[in-house]
């Protein structure tokens, strides 16, 4: 086997470990509990740029018959790249999970919003989907397989709050706002979002037993 056979099935060697490693991070984050941040994003952030450069090198090798000439332009560019590729992923991820959350809890929320304006009693988490969806995250869930969270409710409005991931101790805040109607998701460190989020719960009344 020549050089130039063998660079090209050692290139192709990476590129599959490097995809490999890529799709198995996002397929994990997409169908995690909702995070701002986990040791999983350096993943994706370190690995995508090699993935773009041994795809355009094999793809340039085929094409030519011959080695890519430019190796530390390429290696710059897909630095670059990598890492636009790598923001645009999490971005991706993150709505996904808040999808998938949303769809498994959406029972819970009509629920809630059927025993408004007294909506504590509930047994909210023995819904099948929240059940399901529990026992494949594995983010932010207590043994008991239900995540930190509370209910909060008042003047027709309620708010489900959750435990988020993070990267660090500070954690982040997950919730659903009667009033907005979607999922939302902050990091803890964002101190003037979490003064706002807490500011509007003042208003509200905490379930004892969620």
């Amino acid at each position: 086997m020549d050089d130039y056979k063998k660079s090209l099935f050692f290139h192709w060697v990476l590129l599959v470990i490097y995809s490999g490693i890529n799709i198995y991070t996002v397929y994990s984050l997409s169908h995690s509990w909702p995070t701002k941040g986990c040791l999983s994003w350096f993943w994706l952030i370190l690995f995508c740029p090699f993935f773009l450069y041994y795809f355009i090198s094999i793809c340039y090798s085929l094409a030519k018959k011959e080695d890519f000439c430019w190796k530390r332009c390429l290696g710059i560019g897909t630095l670059i790249l990598g890492i636009l590729l790598a923001g645009g992923l999490l971005r991706y991820t993150q709505k996904s999970a808040l999808r998938k959350l949303n769809r498994a809890y959406g029972p819970m929320i009509e629920k809630i919003r059927e025993k408004m304006p007294m909506p504590c009693e509930g047994g909210y988490f023995d819904i099948p989907t929240v059940v399901t969806y529990n026992g494949r995250s594995n983010r932010m869930i207590k043994e008991d397989g239900i995540p930190v969270g509370s209910l909060w409710y008042g003047d027709g409005r309620f708010v489900l709050q959750f435990l988020g991931g993070s990267v660090d101790v500070d954690g982040s805040t997950l919730f659903y706002d009667s009033r907005i109607a979607e999922w939302q998701i902050f990091h803890n460190d964002d101190l003037q979002r979490l003064d706002a989020f807490k500011r509007s719960l003042l208003t509200l009344y905490e379930c004892d037993d969620f």
